[in-house]
């Protein structure tokens, strides 16, 4: 079976289930279309695992097999260290880290979202 998408997709085919999405914007408030950010972004995250494990994909049924186990070893970063987002608080996010921000700065990702939630009252 081919590789019809990115890898990365395949795996949040699996996790999307279990996110626990917010009902409104963490920083704002707001309920209307709201974004699930992941301070660490899964495609570098999945790319690091891969070559730490020494994993070649080379079809879909190759990431099928790898996903879980690479969802049970990033469980923290997939489930927690993530955050509900209005779509304009997300772009912001992404325009100061940008559009695939680096594993580094998911601690300066999550201080940026605090930092502009207490700007909001939100405490």
């Amino acid at each position: 079976m081919e590789l019809k998408r990115d890898l990365v997709k395949y795996v949040r085919d699996k996790a999307k289930s279990k996110y626990n999405k917010g009902t409104e914007c963490f920083i704002c408030g707001t309920t209307e279309n709201l974004d699930f950010h992941h301070f660490h972004g899964l495609t570098e995250l999945l790319e690091i695992w891969l070559r730490k494990n020494k994993i070649k994909i080379a079809d879909a049924e190759d990431i099928l097999s790898v996903r879980e186990q690479f969802i049970n070893k990033h469980n923290k970063e997939i489930y927690e260290a993530a955050v509900t987002l209005c779509h304009e608080h997300h772009m912001k996010l992404h325009s100061i880290y940008g559009k695939r921000p680096r594993v580094v700065t998911a601690r300066k990702q999550e201080r940026w979202v605090g930092i502009q939630r207490d700007k909001y009252g939100m405490v």
